[in-house]
């Protein structure tokens, strides 16, 4: 397959059913599967991000010559916005009808996407919106890349010094200060790194700088990748996972996502082009908003507990995304950005 010509389309094979294989991860561990990890589903959307927002970001450069501040923050307003005030603002009515009051600083916390650090500080409590960190994380993303983008973007050594920068910062808080693990996993200046890979990976394909080696994939390289990535992830010590794992978890993420949109068309990979597999990776978002939701109401029905809450998640997930993001995202193309 032709890398450059299938980064060219509009729609990219295999990411929607790495974001389906993602968000279901975090839901099969908040529901109580322990041995998945759950925050590897949270990195792989860090990478995705970061990966997906500097390839936009490249393509508009190249499409049009220059790329517009004001087009980027009404884009991500329309797509994230809408459906997360709502999730905020039900969350809060739900809560106060049952008669849990939440906090000035945790509801400041998820008005102004500062969640990340609202848990960081507190222990990350089990609140209604404690999953929204790394939305929060996301959002502080998105307010500060595109300036970067255009002072780094033709500078590939800007983001491989900001993901060693961050890597020594967290090791320096957790392995030699005794930070606790809730601020290193949920804080911004300790987990960019993730991000920053994404973009690394975005900014290597287009400079046609990427390593020839691993653009010509086998399933059985494939494999031993994604090997790789569960024996770093789950068969390694907690200081190991805290400090270089997120880093080197992120770098083989990359890896994975290069090697999916390669081989999609393999019958080892084929599935994650699946309708259905596609359709969760288009409602990844309000599956995550919403999943605990799920979890929450199946558990109360005692019946198939995980199976019921995912498909009460879709559920969910399927109305936040065409009563409230569909008629949002259709701005997009009144209003031309």
């Amino acid at each position: 397959m032709d890398l450059a010509c299938t980064l060219k389309r509009s729609h990219i094979p295999a990411l929607d059913g790495i974001r389906a294989v993602s968000v279901l991860i975090v839901i099969l561990y908040h529901g109580g599967v322990e041995w998945v990890p759950g925050d590897l589903g949270v990195s792989v959307f860090f990478v995705l991000s970061g990966f997906l927002i500097t390839w936009l970001l490249f393509k508009e450069e190249d499409r049009t010559g220059y790329v517009s501040i004001k087009s980027f923050y009404i884009r991500r307003i329309l797509r994230i916005f809408p459906a997360y005030y709502v999730f905020l603002a039900v969350s809060i009515g739900f809560d106060y009808v049952r008669g849990y009051r939440w906090d000035h600083a945790l509801i400041y916390s998820g008005v102004f996407y500062v969640t990340n650090y609202y848990n960081a500080l507190h222990g990350h409590p089990p609140t209604a919106i404690a999953h929204a960190w790394s939305l929060a994380i996301e959002e502080q993303f998105y307010l500060l890349w595109p300036f970067l983008f255009l002072m780094f973007r033709r500078r590939k050594e800007f983001l491989i010094c900001a993901i060693v920068t961050v890597l020594l910062w967290r090791t320096y808080l957790y392995g030699f200060r005794g930070v606790s693990t809730a601020y290193v996993y949920n804080a911004f200046d300790t987990r960019f790194d993730n991000l920053a890979i994404g973009c690394l990976l975005a900014t290597l394909l287009h400079s046609g700088k990427f390593p020839r080696l691993l653009l010509n994939p086998s399933n059985p390289v494939a494999l031993l990748t994604l090997g790789l990535l569960v024996v770093s992830r789950s068969f390694s010590s907690q200081l190991y996972h805290y400090t270089l794992g997120f880093t080197v978890d992120a770098l083989l993420i990359s890896i994975v996502v290069v090697q999916a949109i390669l081989l999609q068309d393999s019958s080892l990979w084929r599935w994650l082009e699946h309708p259905v597999i596609r359709y969760i990776g288009t409602i990844s978002y309000p599956m995550y908003l919403y999943h605990i939701w799920g979890i929450g109401a199946a558990l109360r029905l005692h019946v198939w507990p995980l199976p019921t809450a995912i498909v009460i998640t879709v559920l969910l997930a399927t109305g936040s995304y065409y009563l409230i993001e569909k008629p949002f995202l259709r701005l997009k193309s009144r209003w031309n950005v």
